[in-house]
């Protein structure tokens, strides 16, 4: 086996715990790649090795019939076939089984037939119960060749309904067939259609409110309510939005009124619903990683599961737990389950749907490894040698002599043909069957890996799903086997590194959600408003076109949010661009009325009014707002008119003109206003200071009694001096105020300073007074002492 190359890691100075999310992404599409190349290398090994047949067409060949026939089918049996048909019998009396059967060798060397008696049907008891069958009943036609196990079963339909039905049954043995008889047609039945049990809901499982629904597994709702039939992902009645919809026929129908099934299948969750008075079923899949329905009514005929719960397979497509699916076109309704035939490699399996009432037979060929299923064959009849060679054939619109069969190199054989130089290899000695399903499940893994990060719990199954192969296959640190342990390895531990960081991308991408949403919601409120009423006066004007550009900016503001589209942010942009441009070419046009500046003069002489008669500054501030917006009103109005092309000059001229003129009425009262306030302000500063130095001056009574030792004094004082920081803040302005809060600082001082000498020298003299007291004490304790006599 040639080198292994050395796996994947990036350098050390992209570590995962300082670097971003997209950082781990690049790390994990490095690690991906390097398993993939390594995986596709063990798989061509194990194909040199072990054996693979691809499928391909060999060639075509015709065989030629006695009669004019419309084919039915064929079987193999040995290394003939036998060739079933209809022909139109007209006056003649009787019927030979050369009228239905003819047998052909198959030379599998130029892959060519050659007819030949119809030896293998030489039995007595059969012919006599042919001939009766054909005779008791006129209409009998040959339906179709049915193998189940070891027995044959020719299937003959003699009624109007596909269901009437007489079977003759032959058993394959080494020389050929055996004739069992004409009793057993309780033998011949197809089998389930559907591999999964489904459960219908019950009332336990609805949620009542604003807009009800069905619960699954509290992990899909349903319901067919107000005119829809709607699927959510969130246990949320408050609203009827989900991810898919469709109109139903009864739009007045109540969530009692519909028929739920379901089917738990891994991550898919397979639906069967009918809504009220309709006749058909509905049939949904619902992919619980991806957040994803798919309708496919193809599942009311028939549904199967996929080999290693890979997904399921119905007769136009097939649907993979891991979200990968395709439908095909050109398959046809009403077809049934057949049978599955699998490769002696357990790498191949192909499924086998009929149609009885046309005979038309759909095979369609699964790859395990790859995990797709390859171009179906649509037919109506086929057969496969144990060499695994198909042979099969499409039915003409008329009846004919001559039919063309095509012969296709399958892997379906019946043993497994190793090569040569296979015998002693290490992977022969794993097996074939154990390293398809490894490499199966490998190429699963990079499937996951190929996931955005909508796919819910994506790292988690990455981790799972890496473990999981690390486990269950001994042969993936092996040499021969590319040393897949390595890079399965590094991708659990970058996986796992990543859910964390995912979590913070998650929250970071659920807030750029969140505020888009909210800025769509905005934007489309505001274009429907300027839809609905236009606007009729020079406020409306400018309210819409302030209210635009403040959106505008919040819109820009996007584009340093991560993980907002970019295209989004600029699609709104957009739209709020086209809308400012139309309203402002409409303002200009409105503008040029003699009477469209009229409401602006009224507002300032409102405000005239109001300034004339305000008493206090809170009246004088809110005057001042008003003239303040008045003035940020026309200044939007001069750059409309500054920014767009008129190509009357005289228009922009008058226009400006005009509100220049309302300017310096409103400039002039905004002066008038800054004196009144000025007056005002030192009106009630004066009154204010007043208040709050008298305040303070109790402050300081209080605090001087509260003094009872010299530390309190400290405080207290430094208490008093904040206040009077504050107050010097406060009335900064004025050196009046500055002067008396500089005096009453060096009062204040004073004051706590001689409290403050005054508790010393209490202090002082009590403790003096006590160091006398003690030391009268001890001079009369001594004296005591010295009395007493040794």
């Amino acid at each position: 086996m040639s080198e292994i190359a050395p796996s994947v890691t990036p350098p050390e100075s992209v570590q995962l715990e300082g670097g971003t999310y997209e950082i781990i992404r690049k790390r994990l599409n490095a690690q991906g790649t390097e398993l993939r190349r390594r995986l596709d290398r063990l798989n061509q090994r194990r194909k040199e090795v072990l054996g693979a047949l691809e499928m391909r067409l060999l060639a075509n060949d015709r065989i030629t019939t006695a009669n004019n026939c419309i084919p039915r089918d064929m079987v193999a049996v040995g290394e003939q076939f036998l060739f079933g048909y209809n022909v139109h019998i007209g006056l003649r009396q009787g019927i030979q089984l050369s009228d239905v059967f003819s047998a052909y060798r198959f030379d599998p060397a130029k892959h060519s037939f050659h007819e030949v008696d119809l030896g293998l049907l030489a039995d007595a008891q059969f012919e006599e119960d042919f001939q009766n069958l054909y005779k008791y009943y006129k209409n009998t036609v040959f339906a179709k060749f049915a193998q189940i196990g070891p027995s044959l079963f020719m299937v003959f339909q003699v009624g109007k309904s596909t269901s009437d039905v007489k079977t003759f049954k032959w058993t394959f043995t080494t020389e050929g067939l055996t004739y069992q008889g004409n009793r057993f047609d309780h033998e011949f039945r197809f089998p389930e259609q559907h591999e999964f049990s489904w459960t219908r809901t019950t009332r336990d499982m609805q949620r009542r409110g604003t807009h009800p629904h069905v619960s699954i597994l509290d992990r899909v709702f349903v319901e067919t309510t107000e005119g829809d039939l709607t699927i959510k992902v969130e246990d949320n009645t408050d609203t009827g939005q989900g991810i898919y919809s469709e109109p139903v026929e009864q739009p007045d129908q109540t969530l009692d009124d519909a028929e739920y099934y379901y089917a738990d299948l891994g991550n898919l969750i397979v639906l069967k619903i009918r809504p009220y008075q309709e006749r058909e079923y509905r049939y949904l899949i619902f992919n619980e990683k991806m957040k994803e329905v798919l309708r496919v009514d193809a599942l009311e005929e028939a549904c199967v599961r996929l080999p290693d719960e890979q997904g399921i397979l119905f007769s136009n497509g097939y649907y993979l737990q891991t979200g990968d699916y395709k439908l095909f076109d050109k398959v046809m309704a009403n077809m049934q389950f057949e049978k599955r035939i699998v490769s002696a490699n357990g790498e191949d399996f192909l499924f086998v749907f009929n149609n009885q009432a046309t005979g038309t037979y759909v095979l369609l060929p699964y790859n395990l490894v790859d995990q797709r299923v390859a171009t179906p064959i649509v037919c109506n009849g086929f057969t496969i040698f144990p060499n695994g060679e198909l042979c099969y054939f499409r039915t003409e619109a008329e009846a004919s002599r001559h039919h063309v069969i095509q012969v296709w190199q399958t892997p379906y054989t019946e043993e497994v043909a190793l090569p040569t130089q296979g015998d002693d290899s290490w992977l022969a000695k794993v097996g074939n069957k154990d390293l398809v399903r490894g490499i199966a499940e490998c190429n699963e893994l990079l499937t996951l890996l190929q996931r955005d990060d909508s796919y819910r719990n994506l790292y988690l199954d990455l981790v799972k799903k890496s473990t999981d192969i690390l486990d269950s296959y001994y042969w993936v640190g092996h040499e021969e086997a590319g040393r897949l342990n390595e890079p399965l390895q590094e991708l659990r531990e970058t996986a796992s590194g990543a859910i964390d960081e995912f979590e913070k991308v998650r929250r970071l991408r659920q807030q750029a959600q969140e505020k888009t949403a909210g800025a769509e919601a905005r934007v489309s409120a505001l274009m429907a408003e300027i839809r609905r009423h236009k606007p009729q006066d020079i406020d409306r004007y400018v309210r819409y076109l302030a209210e635009l550009r403040g959106l505008r900016g919040e819109v820009i503001a996007l584009k340093e949010v991560r993980y907002v589209p970019e295209e989004l942010v600029q699609g709104l942009e957009g739209q709020l661009a086209t809308q400012t441009d139309q309203l402002s070419r409409a303002c200009v046009d409105f503008l040029t009325q003699e009477a469209a500046l009229q409401p602006y003069l009224k507002k300032v002489d409102a405000a005239r009014v109001a300034a004339e008669s305000i008493t206090k500054v809170l009246e004088a501030d809110a005057v001042g707002e008003q003239i303040d917006q008045i003035g940020q009103d026309l200044e939007m109005l001069i750059d409309i008119v500054s920014n767009l092309k008129i190509e009357d000059a005289t228009q922009t001229t008058r226009i400006i003109d005009h509100i220049s003129g309302i300017y310096s009425q409103l400039n002039s009262l905004r002066a008038q206003l800054k004196r009144q306030r000025q007056a005002l302000q030192g009106t009630e500063a004066q009154a204010e200071f007043q208040a709050q130095l008298r305040l303070l001056s109790q402050g300081v009574v209080n605090y001087l009694d509260l003094c009872d030792t010299p530390e309190k004094c400290d405080e207290y004082l430094t208490k008093l001096m904040i206040q009077l920081e504050e107050l010097e803040g406060k009335f900064s302005e004025y050196e009046a105020f500055i002067e008396q809060l500089s005096e009453k600082r060096e009062e204040m001082y004073q004051a706590f300073e001689s409290r403050k000498l005054s508790l010393l020298e209490r202090r002082n003299r009590r403790i003096a007074s006590l160091m006398s007291a003690g030391k009268r004490m001890l001079q009369g304790i001594g004296n005591r002492l010295n009395r007493f006599k040794t």
